[in-house]
């Protein structure tokens, strides 16, 4: 996450409800309703498509990453997340998290800049793996 944003995940972890999940806990499973997004305070969560596909790996995230964000706004997690490394992580259920990109253009631009981000990767792997085969 941009160090810009260090003070929206700050308020955004104020609001959380803490949850230590061990290594190999699954978070969600993709397909699965949104229950809501996990902030990532120390450990590690890989976020992957549940077959694997190389146009499309994995992404590891570590502290100060959100796992399920896209999930909150379409109600559905399309990808899976694991606990990698023991974690301990920050809950907001989606409900939650819509009342905030109602109120706060600071988290609408967090979550802009983050999904265009997600966006462009896509498209760089897409254009990648075409390339090769």
């Amino acid at each position: 996450m941009p160090a810009d944003f260090s003070e929206v995940i700050a308020e955004l972890d104020a609001l959380a409800s803490s949850v230590s999940r061990r290594g190999g806990e699954i978070l969600f499973r993709c397909g699965e309703p949104v229950s809501g997004i996990f902030l990532v305070r120390c450990g590690s969560v890989k976020m992957a498509l549940d077959e694997p596909n190389p146009a499309y790996p994995p992404t590891v995230i570590g502290p100060g990453g959100i796992a399920g964000l896209p999930a909150a706004l379409t109600g559905t997690y399309s990808l899976t997340a694991e606990v990698i490394e023991d974690a301990e992580l920050g809950f907001i259920p989606a409900a939650m998290v819509v009342r905030l990109l109602e109120c706060s253009p600071r988290f609408c631009i967090l979550v802009s800049r983050t999904m265009s981000g997600e966006i462009a990767r896509i498209r760089h792997l897409v254009r990648d793996h075409t390339r090769v085969n």
